[in-house]
């Protein structure tokens, strides 16, 4: 028995998913046949059967519609290299001009990782100058803070990047061989003031409450101490530090209520929208936050039409939008861990709900059954990718997303209280934060000492393959039992 969440815009996803990860490894060429041939395929089952209605035909319809638009992106994908160009080779480059495309990261060594989009290269060997252009990935030694729109002028040899990303190139510098020269346009030296004024504001509250303030606000993890980086990592719980559907819920319900004045739901709903863009365009373009603010306008729109708002739906469409926009994003982490963490929210959750039912209370029992769903959606991802996995984050969940939530929304309320020159109110706020801050620190770390099962590398294909196809088997063939009508 098939589950009802499989739909045509789930079909069309991932065929478009399977397009893009297999660029790489396969040519396009078969794609597009095998398009036209699920195309024919639909449309003569429709026509036999004298409607369109009938689901196989909708579901090779829909997976031809995806497989064809896989085909675009994988022509765009391949084709991306043919469009960068240096004016001498790679490597006899020896500097550099070029623009920051996503602000700056660190490693876990504490260097700088920068993604540049090149204007010119230089070459001293050979006196050649000229514009270039392509994407290219710049590690610094050391801790260094660029932002989005940045134009840096770099003395650094090129290198070939081996990578499944856009990024043509490779180059490593010392922070003294890299000089800014402003900004690439006014909106982003704009966005770098705000960023600037949301720092000084949000260190008002003392460190180290305010470095998980600000990576909870615009995503900045760099001065997150190790200790609880390290508890939310060995809790399975690193997600709730990176952007994603929490932290754009509370900030569109925090600007849905703002705007109460507003009568109609149009006009909150495109207030709230535009408020959702500015953060998206002031936190970054991170692939979790850009689903989620896709996810609200997507179901934003389909309630205001009177659509279908299918949350598994709306994940899907919201899916194929972000490959149509960068088919690469396919290849993320974070991008893979997003989608399915939601999609075990949404499949995996009412499984496990049912027979927990009678034995929890309702508010506890949709906490659970949403954490072990998405904890087992990603649980094949998770040992592939890390080897390990920690049964403690289930439970953890439950206590740190509660207390992260409300850390959030007290983030939001200092905001404009810091700006009311109150020396008391400041030193009070900074207490309560303080105190909240020890409260989360203390849970993450009580979770992460809960040991963790580690897989030898020879069993961690099939582990990771056989925890898939059961993952797979519940998503798509266990039924979803309803009650019959009284």
């Amino acid at each position: 028995m098939i589950r009802r969440h499989l739909t045509p815009a789930v079909v069309s996803f991932l065929a478009l998913l399977l397009c893009c990860l297999a660029a790489p490894a396969a040519g396009r060429a078969w794609w597009i046949p095998a398009a036209v041939a699920l195309a024919f395929a639909g449309a003569s089952h429709a026509l036999l059967t004298a409607r369109i209605g009938p689901r196989p035909s909708i579901f090779l319809l829909a997976a031809s519609a995806g497989l064809l638009l896989g085909a675009a992106s994988q022509l765009r994908m391949s084709s991306s290299p043919d469009r960068d160009f240096l004016p001498v080779p790679a490597a006899e480059v020896s500097g550099f001009i070029a623009t920051v495309s996503q602000d700056s990261t660190l490693t876990r060594q504490g260097d700088t990782v920068l993604r540049l989009r090149l204007e010119s290269a230089s070459s001293d060997r050979s006196g050649i100058s000229g514009g270039a252009s392509g994407n290219l990935l710049l590690f610094l030694g050391g801790d260094s803070r660029f932002s989005i729109g940045q134009r840096l002028l770099v003395r650094a040899s090129l290198a070939e990047a081996v990578s499944y990303g856009p990024e043509r190139w490779v180059a490593r510098a010392r922070r003294a061989d890299v000089i800014t020269a402003g900004f690439a346009g006014p909106a982003w030296a704009l966005r770098s003031e705000a960023r600037a004024w949301l720092h000084r504001a949000v260190s008002r509250v003392g460190y180290p409450a305010s470095s998980l303030l600000e990576a909870l606000l615009v995503g900045a993890r760099e001065d997150v101490p190790a200790d609880l980086y390290d508890g939310f990592l060995r809790t399975g719980s690193l997600h709730i530090l990176a952007l994603s559907g929490l932290h754009v819920t509370v900030l569109y319900g925090a600007a849905a209520a703002l705007l109460w004045f507003l009568r109609r739901g149009w006009q909150r709903f495109l207030a709230a929208t535009a408020v959702l863009l500015f953060y998206q365009f002031l936190a970054g373009f991170m692939p979790s936050l850009l689903r989620a603010t896709v996810m609200i306008v997507i179901g934003g729109t389909a309630i205001l039409l009177d659509r279908d708002q299918e949350p598994i739906n709306v994940l899907a469409l919201s899916g194929i939008a972000l490959l149509l926009i960068d088919p690469f994003q396919a290849f993320t982490l974070s991008f893979q861990l997003s989608f399915l963490a939601l999609a075990g929210i949404l499949v995996l959750g009412p499984l496990i709900q049912r027979p927990l039912a009678a034995g929890l209370p309702r508010f506890l029992l949709l906490a659970v059954a949403m954490s072990a769903g998405a904890q087992a959606a990603t649980l094949p991802l998770v040992i592939g990718a890390f080897g390990a996995w920690y049964p403690s984050g289930l439970l953890a969940a439950l206590v740190l997303v509660p207390l992260t939530t409300g850390f959030l929304w007290a983030g939001l309320a200092w905001l404009p209280l810091s700006l009311v020159p109150w020396t008391a109110l400041h030193d009070a706020c900074a207490a309560a934060f303080g105190l909240f801050y020890r409260a989360i620190r203390f849970c993450a770390q009580t979770f992460s000492r809960v040991p963790g099962i580690a897989f030898p590398d020879a069993v961690l294909p099939w582990l990771a393959a056989g925890t898939g196809l059961a993952v797979l088997f519940a998503a798509t063939v266990l039924p979803l039992k309803r009650r019959r009508p009284v």
